[in-house]
């Protein structure tokens, strides 16, 4: 579980606000980016953008970590109407992947897992066809299409960043 340190650390690190845009950098690799804040301590992380069916921007996936001691996470930021008893999954090649909800503030809600090096390989094989799920309010499904392309080369980026 994560203390409130850390969900203060991953709200900075997945809510851009005005008085950062200064401190933080940008990479794009393909349709992922990795995004970086000045330290002490500098905190990196790669994302995606996911839109739906009418090309609005609506979620994002995060790979991360919260400190530079902690472990690797995968991190989804979803609206708000979402059916909490629900997970959010992440389909990809293989068995699908289930972040747990965390929190719901108003920007959104989180949900996460643990990464390990197993999931990185198949990411950064960069699949076709992955899914991120959930339902919304009504429980209908919702799915977002995550594009891996350029997810191996960000992660290479990201591991420069240390």
């Amino acid at each position: 579980m994560i203390g409130r340190t850390g969900w203060l650390a991953c709200m900075g690190v997945l809510l851009s606000a005005h008085a950062w845009a200064q401190e933080r950098t940008v990479s794009t690799f393909g349709d992922w980016s990795v995004r970086c804040e000045a330290g002490p301590p500098r905190n990196c992380e790669t994302a995606v953008t996911l839109s739906n069916a009418e090309g609005r921007a609506v979620a994002q996936l995060v790979i991360g970590r919260l400190n530079s001691q902690g472990p690797l996470l995968a991190m989804a930021h979803v609206p708000l109407n979402v059916h909490l008893p629900g997970q959010v999954r992440l389909a990809i090649e293989g068995a699908p992947l289930a972040l747990a909800f965390q929190r719901c503030v108003p920007q959104g809600c989180f949900a996460m897992v643990e990464v390990d090096e197993a999931l990185l390989r198949r990411l950064r094989a960069e699949p076709a066809g992955a899914r991120l799920l959930f339902q919304d309010a009504t429980r209908q499904e919702v799915g977002l299409a995550v594009s891996l392309r350029g997810f191996a080369r960000a992660q290479a980026a990201l591991s420069t960043q240390r």
